[in-house]
């Protein structure tokens, strides 16, 4: 299914990205003192008020790209107050099956994150045994039903 663009990642200057990834791996390798240049360059280029701790660990978490794709499509992921069942399916079976790229993949859950009144649709889309507290729960969910459930637990009207 094709998703309307709200629902979709937002398409970035590359030679931002760049930049910042380069200047995102200075600031998580550097010292405070040290990357303040960076640091301050880094957030006026992204629009952002990050501090230095914002940037220790993301190359154990993620690679830099991926993280400044996400800060650069945070201001995108927002309500959309006629989504559809039906688009909220796609978003998660893109989620679910990794239908793109790591940044992509994130943008989405993100997304359903926001328009589905339910803080926990990420362990239901990943660990539903933790969702369900049983551990012996194996029953492999489809998109429909992660809404389903997220969408009633969450008291959602959708």
């Amino acid at each position: 299914m094709e998703l309307r663009s709200e629902l979709m990642p937002p398409v970035l200057d590359e030679s931002l990205v760049a930049r910042l990834t380069k200047l995102a791996q200075e600031i998580d390798c550097g010292h405070p003192e040290q990357t303040l240049s960076q640091l301050a360059q880094f957030n006026r280029e992204a629009m952002t008020e990050l501090e230095f701790i914002d940037f220790q660990g993301i190359y154990g978490g993620q690679d830099h790209d991926t993280w400044v794709r996400k800060i650069l499509a945070t201001p995108y992921e927002q309500r959309v107050a006629d989504i559809t069942r039906q688009e909220l399916i796609e978003l998660a079976r893109r989620v679910m099956e990794g239908d793109g790229a790591d940044h992509d993949v994130e943008f989405w859950l993100s997304m359903l994150e926001i328009n589905i009144p339910n803080e926990r649709i990420s362990d239901l889309i990943f660990w539903p045994d933790e969702y369900f507290d049983d551990v012996s729960y194996s029953q492999v969910l489809s998109p429909e039903q992660v809404i389903d459930f997220a969408s009633k637990d969450g008291q959602a009207t959708l």
